[in-house]
């Protein structure tokens, strides 16, 4: 298969640049879920330019007891049949239950996520972006050679060299416009 045939996806964290993240808690159910202004927008809009969209999300909450897989199953049932209306459907959603003690390879910064989905996907690393609103998303995707944008919100610090945007959709405006490539 050649490079151009192979798949580019995007990998979003999901707390903090699709929905907002509960300073302190976890999103343990949909009625804690709340869209951030322009995700659904930014979704379409690299589904639209070709992209897979895949969430690959740190669920710490799971390891800890405070939630199960079942509870967060729901939660994400529930935003993919959200963002399928909205004209941006999810192709994976892969994440790590475990807490940070736990010696895996899928907890950021760490790539175990990535690597999954890219060998699943058969995506093309080096035509695929990462999109957290943490430095340790994007490292995961760094340690494979793919760039990321860090979404920082109002007013948030953003450490030099590091491509950043506002919001989702300003993200992904810069990554269909050719990112800075």
């Amino acid at each position: 298969m050649s490079a151009l045939s192979r798949p580019r996806a995007v990998f979003l964290d999901r707390d903090g640049v699709i929905n907002r993240r509960l300073p302190g808690a976890y999103v343990r159910t949909f009625d804690e879920f709340q869209f951030l202004w322009g995700a659904r927008a930014g979704l379409r809009l690299l589904r639209e330019a070709g992209y897979l969209l895949i969430v690959f999300t740190n669920q710490r909450g799971i390891g800890r007891g405070l939630m199960s897989e079942a509870d967060l199953d729901e939660v994400h049932r529930r935003m993919r049949a959200a963002l399928a209306l909205a004209g941006a459907p999810l192709d994976a959603i892969l994440h790590c239950p475990h807490d940070l003690a736990a010696d895996c390879d899928c907890r950021k910064p760490r790539p175990g996520m990535l690597v999954r989905a890219i060998g699943r996907y058969g995506v093309d690393a080096a035509r695929s972006w990462v999109v957290g609103d943490s430095l340790s998303d994007l490292e995961a995707g760094r340690s494979l050679g793919i760039p990321g944008i860090l979404v920082a919100g109002r007013g948030a610090a953003v450490p030099p060299g590091v491509r950043s945007a506002r919001t989702l959709l300003a993200a992904a405006r810069m990554i269909t416009a050719g990112g800075g490539r």
